[in-house]
């Protein structure tokens, strides 16, 4: 790239990147600050800054910089409070434009920091591209930011002379201090935080040598990578050195450092990379890296590395045709050309069971004149490339060929297939992994009843061993069913798994329970009742209430899990009582009550108070006539029930005592009717109950 200044053209060696100085790579924040690094260097500390954007760049060079020192720790003592000193006794500010015309040219940096602060025009141009990912063209003052702290980085001299730099000499050993640069920009103008950086006097550590250099031969080109990231807080530009014999070293690109510009915001560069393209090949050069800190220190050399331009192997193999042999296994056949045999040391096969990969090598050390192999253990799918070996280590691979072999043979059944149901009526399900190499996946079936045949829910098979589902928490069925089969790339079908039936939350309350009988005896009050038809049933339970003190409210009675009636003998006689049952289910859920049933507990008297009871058919009429001698005073009130034969009795009518005889005209032929009969007294008691069947 080269930067055309005012009647100078200055050429700098840059990795294509984002950024230029170390300042920015790391700190690309929107807020105004100023970021600052410190180094002991023999009897003096060296300072470095540089402020994060370009507007508090641009106002630092018109108001200046403060430079405030604290002495935190003196011969390992902690000073309370800390000593301060003003370093600055007037504001550091940037030289004047004539102090920089005479060190402008000698320095190439020194220039751009200068034509940076003070230049009309600010130029730069593409000579390898990528430039328009290091800086917008369009936008002056932000390159003029960029390459102001990018010269103050790989020159000490220019940095001090640009107020981006200070030496304090006046140092003491065994001292620690606390360097504070202070912005005078107006904090109503524009807000700046300052840099702080804490130093302890000693020996300075030598600066390390670059590690891990490494040098990869090419055609009339090596190209060269060490390690980056691990010395980026220590070196921010490098030089390459080469030599022929391995003593006498030049450095390419002359006295321009290399830097690495290929940070990029949250994918930091691992290593640095240089391409030295050469004139010829199969001769030896030797190279070596040298780093360069901020402050413009060069580190110890690192280790050399040696390596020499190689031919490029040109010729790629062609796999041509397959084909299997009687015992399975496929020959594979390739085309090369004849006259690069020369040029490899033979043949590699690779095979991967897809073809994206990952391959491996299954054959090696195959002759350079041969044009065939045979690979014995193929799979259902199988993807194969031919490697030529060149005697320079370089690599040429064939294209990919798909070899398919026959495969009838259906996966195993899955096993160990579980599963859960929430709440939310999500389920999850999982099994284990078949271990066949050929696995397409899994097809998830589901069904609501035991014996139902399940449907597939899974549109294509499926890779994982897990699937998610969701059912009707609120629905008839307790329970849902599943089975899993498993698929491989023939499409050939495993047998299902065994069925996994899993129970859904519970949270419909089961059904209500129905009386269907009672009656009033010596004993007590007979109940009858039909229980709840819920499957899930856990018992029912009874409950009574005195009508005449229901704010008393309901008790307990009886509490049964397959009963299903009850002899009330804990009551008092001529008492209305009211009888309610419920069902509770095994999740604790219970159904709303039957319908309740009011019972007057009667005294039973001895007096046969009923006489002459008959029921008698009239066919013509199609009615059936039950009569009765007229009843003593002393009844009150008559109750009569009717039920056919062998069906439960129910109160068909309630008449005052006065009537004996009543017409039943809701009859049908052949059926046989049982009526019932039973008289209240004045004194609340009850009569014994007198039958007459009659066959209409």
């Amino acid at each position: 790239m080269r930067l055309k200044l005012s009647g100078k053209i200055i050429t700098l060696l840059f990795l294509s990147g984002l950024s230029i100085t170390g300042f920015s790579q790391e700190d690309d924040l929107p807020k105004n600050e100023i970021k600052v690094i410190a180094r002991v260097q023999g009897e003096k500390i060296l300072l470095r800054w540089g402020s994060t954007t370009p507007i508090s760049w641009l106002r630092g060079n018109t108001y200046g910089y403060t430079i405030e020192r604290y002495t935190v720790l003196r011969e390992g003592v902690l000073l309370s409070p800390p000593e301060k000193k003003n370093i600055t006794t007037s504001p550091l500010m940037p030289y004047s434009l004539e102090q920089w015309k005479d060190i402008v040219e000698q320095n190439d940096y020194a220039a751009i920091m200068a034509q940076a602060l003070y230049g009309e025009t600010f130029e730069v141009e593409e000579t390898q591209g990528g430039l328009a990912q290091i800086i917008n063209k369009s936008k002056e003052i932000e390159q003029r930011f960029s390459f102001a702290l990018f010269a103050a980085d790989l020159n000490f001299e220019a940095s001090k002379m640009a107020a981006l730099g200070y030496e304090d000499i006046d140092i003491k050993p065994n001292e620690e201090y606390l360097y504070k640069i202070i912005s005078n920009v107006p904090e109503d103008l524009l807000k700046i935080e300052p840099g702080i950086v804490t130093v302890k006097v000693k020996q300075p550590e030598p600066l390390p040598a670059p590690i891990d250099l490494i040098a990869v031969p090419d055609d009339k080109n090596i190209l060269l990578t060490w390690e980056y990231a691990l010395y980026k807080p220590i070196y921010n530009a490098y030089f390459v050195e080469r030599s022929e014999n391995g003593k006498d070293f030049k450095r390419l690109g002359g006295d321009t450092p290399l830097v690495n510009l290929n940070d990029k915001p949250g994918s930091p560069a691992r290593r640095m990379f240089y391409v030295d393209t050469l004139s010829q090949n199969n001769k030896t050069f030797h190279y070596r890296v040298i780093g360069v800190s901020p402050f413009g220190e060069e580190g110890a050399p690192s280790e050399i590395v040696s390596a020499q331009g190689v031919k490029k192997l040109s010729a790629v193999p062609h796999i041509s045709r397959h084909e299997f042999d009687e015992f399975g296994a496929v020959v594979l056949k390739w085309d090369f050309i004849k006259t690069a045999e020369s040029e490899i040391t033979g043949f590699e096969l690779n095979w991967a069971p897809q073809e994206k990969g990952p391959y491996k090598v299954v054959k090696t050390g195959i002759p350079a004149s041969s044009r065939k192999t045979t690979y014995v253990e193929p799979e259902p799918s199988n993807y194969f490339k031919i490697t030529a070996i060149g005697k320079n280590n370089q690599k040429t691979t064939s294209l990919t060929a798909f070899v398919q072999t026959i495969d009838s043979i259906p996966p195993t059944q899955p096993k160990g297939v579980v599963g859960v149901v929430d709440s939310l009526g999500v389920v999850k399900l999982k099994w284990e992994a078949n271990i066949e190499k050929d696995m397409l996946g899994y097809r998830v079936f589901r069904g609501n009843l035991d014996k139902e045949e399940l449907s597939q829910i899974t549109i294509s098979p499926i890779e994982q061993t897990t699937f998610t589902d969701t059912v009707q928490v609120k629905s008839l069925n307790s329970k849902v069913f599943y089975q899993i089969v498993a698929v491989d790339q023939r499409f050939n079908m495993s047998d299902y798994s065994e069925k996994l039936a899993l129970k859904k939350p519970d949270v419909v309350p089961p059904s209500s329970p129905v009386f269907s009988d009672y009656k009033v005896g010596q004993q007590g009050i007979f109940l009858q009742w039909i229980n709840s038809s819920s499957d899930d049933v856990a018992n029912h339970e009874l409950y009574r209430q005195n009508v005449e003190e229901a704010e008393k409210g309901w008790g307990l009675v009886f509490t049964t899990d397959t009963v299903t009636s009850f002899t009330d003998d804990k009551i008092k006689p001529n008492v209305k009582y009211r009888y309610a049952i419920f069902a509770n289910d095994e999740s604790g859920l219970q159904s709303l009550p039957s319908t309740p049933i009011t019972i007057i507990n009667q005294n039973m008297i001895k007096d046969d108070f009923i006489k002459g009871f008959t029921a008698t058919a009239d066919r013509v009429n199609k009615e059936i006539v039950i009569s009765w001698r007229k009843m003593s005073e002393k009844v009150t009130e008559i109750l009569i029930y009717k039920s056919k034969k062998e069906g439960k009795p129910v109160l068909w009518k309630q008449i005052p005592g006065s009537i004996n005889k009543l017409v039943d005209q809701s009859v049908s032929p052949n059926n046989t009717y049982i009526y019932q009969l039973k008289v209240m007294t004045n004194n609340g008691g009850g009569s014994v109950i007198k039958t007459e069947e009659v066959i209409f």
